[in-house]
């Protein structure tokens, strides 16, 4: 077998998986902005029926989870492997999502990259032939996000010109090892860059480094 491999970070996928299903569930800001039209379900509600941010967060993955099986003309025990995170301690909005869905789980934390991560996952254990179904999921939640790492709502906090806001929203996509496509092709992997920023919160800064640091 030849290499897969290209470069320090890249790898190139003999036999390239294919997207059955997509579906991205998102709450009323980001349904406000330019990219409106792309997403499956826009929430006016920001709790999404339940009684904390946290099973907010639960119940988008829930439903973007959903919506992407359908489109792929899937069951969830079709599914070999689930790939899933959030920003939550122990990722569990991802836990308590997926709990009774009865798939082998791989629970994932990559922050801002956690949606590139799984589909990264999903699509290295297609092409090495240890599944034939597989599925990313994540999400984020602004509100969940603030209790978790900066100030919660209640307290009040007045944000800095720098601040992030972080989106209300989450996506799904359903991996098969055959299919009419698009395809996963090339997968790469990047490396922790640390420019030394330290002003938590400006993350663009902390994070915008490693997206132009790439090894040949």
């Amino acid at each position: 077998m030849s290499s897969k491999r290209i470069g320090a970070q890249t790898v190139k996928l003999q036999l390239p998986p294919s997207i059955a299903g997509h579906a991205c569930v998102v709450g009323k800001k980001e349904g406000e902005g330019p990219l409106k039209d792309s997403f499956d379900y826009i929430s006016e509600d920001s709790y999404f029926g339940e009684k904390s941010w946290e099973k907010a967060e639960s119940a988008m993955q829930k439903m973007a989870f959903s919506m992407a099986c359908d489109k792929a003309a899937l069951s969830p025990s079709e599914i070999n492997y689930l790939f899933a995170g959030d920003l939550l301690n122990q990722c569990i909005a991802s836990a308590f999502s997926m709990r009774d869905a009865d798939i082998p789980f791989f629970g994932l934390y990559g922050a801002c990259s956690t949606m590139a991560e799984s589909l990264s996952l999903a699509a290295l254990i297609l092409d090495g032939g240890f599944a034939d179904i597989t599925a990313a999921l994540t999400s984020s939640h602004f509100c969940s996000a603030e209790r978790q790492f900066r100030f919660p709502l209640e307290y009040g906090g007045q944000r800095t010109p720098t601040a992030q806001w972080t989106a209300t929203s989450s996506g799904s996509i359903i991996l098969r090892s055959s299919g009419s496509g698009p395809y996963i092709t090339h997968i790469t992997t990047g490396k922790i860059v640390d420019a030394g920023i330290t002003d938590a919160n400006n993350m663009g800064a902390a994070m915008a480094p490693v997206d132009v640091k790439l090894t040949p």
